[in-house]
């Protein structure tokens, strides 16, 4: 899963500030050039990389931050230091088949399928987003993680602790839809209903 973090704990400088490294990938609002991925450089996204395909334009940051929001938020603020540029979102790969699940959990492919069908567990298994034309279930990983966490005490998820794991994937979801609700605002033509919504926004 891309958009996932490596928990590493950092003492800086003797002053005792904890430091933890996250991986992270932003979605750009367009292709850039060749100048603007020096420009990106020299605005302090020299810890990233950039690569543009099937998903759009993607900037892959390893960065070091107290935290995960303040990572992001200082990603988007140096991003945005390019005339025209902007982050829109945060990208995570987070469509997951039960063997994607299996290979998360630890677990068989057998117990997932146990879960989903309430077989096993308390039941409450998050319904699939979709079912492919083959037959195959596909799951939001962002519900699975968590149910995971409240309800099957003995597994651990391969992707970093459990309860690390879960908060850091709200932190994602919600820097998502707050990368998404700026650019949609900023998209909207009509000043006056630009305003209605950022009165909305200013109301949270």
């Amino acid at each position: 899963m891309r958009g996932h973090w490596q928990f590493r704990r950092i003492l800086r400088g003797g002053e005792g500030v904890t430091v933890a490294r996250h991986e992270f990938m932003l979605k750009l609002n367009r292709e850039i050039t060749a100048e603007e991925a020096d420009a990106l450089y020299e605005a302090g996204c020299g810890d990233a990389g950039v690569e543009t395909g099937p998903y759009g334009t993607l900037v892959d940051f390893d960065r070091e931050a107290p935290s995960l929001a303040q990572a992001i938020a200082s990603a988007v603020r140096d991003i945005e230091k390019v005339p025209g540029l902007r982050a829109v979102g945060v990208w995570c790969d987070n469509m997951v088949t039960s063997l994607d699940i299996a290979k998360r959990t630890g677990v068989t492919r057998e117990a997932v399928r146990l879960w989903a069908a309430g077989d096993r567990g308390p039941g409450g298994f998050p319904k699939p987003l979709l079912i492919t034309t083959g037959g195959e279930k596909v799951w939001d990983w962002y519900l699975v993680a968590p149910w995971i966490e409240r309800n099957q005490r003995s597994v651990i998820l391969v992707e970093g602790p459990s309860d690390i794991l879960t908060v850091h994937l709200r932190i994602v979801r919600a820097a998502d839809r707050v990368l998404a609700a700026r650019d949609a605002l900023l998209s909207e033509p009509d000043e006056a209903v630009r305003q209605e919504f950022e009165r909305l926004l200013e109301d949270a």
